[in-house]
């Protein structure tokens, strides 16, 4: 059995994973999020995985679209429903202030949301 893990490329157990669906993160930083220690592949899976588990997504942070840098969830803005796509698919593009998620869904389409915003409606609609 090891050799057959060997040569499907099992890989290495340090690769960071999303803690929601087990995808690598480091595919695409552009849209890495994160929650203390768990980190996740976009916005989408760290909301869900935070309804899933009890635990407050406000306290995790994602990677704002325009400068790439972490931005505090309960600070940021977001668009649902955009033709950018994470590598989950459909995601909640994160925007540090309310004008720039404006001009992005400008841009893009979908709607504008503030953290308190974003339900299990919201969740639900994104594929």
């Amino acid at each position: 059995m090891l050799c057959l893990h060997a040569a499907c490329g099992g890989g290495s157990d340090d690769v960071p994973r999303c803690a929601r669906c087990g995808m690598r993160v480091d595919t695409a930083p552009a849209w890495l999020a994160g929650h203390g220690d768990a980190r996740f592949d976009g916005p989408k899976c760290l909301f869900r995985w935070a309804a899933e588990n009890g635990r407050d997504a406000g306290e995790g942070w994602a990677t704002e679209y325009f400068d790439t840098r972490e931005v505090p969830l309960r600070e940021a803005f977001f668009v649902a429903g955009s033709d950018v796509v994470s590598p989950m698919g459909d995601d909640l593009v994160p925007l540090r202030t309310r004008a720039l998620a404006e001009r992005f869904a400008g841009d893009h389409g979908g709607r504008v949301l503030a953290f308190g915003e974003v339900d299990d409606a919201v969740l639900q609609a994104l594929r």
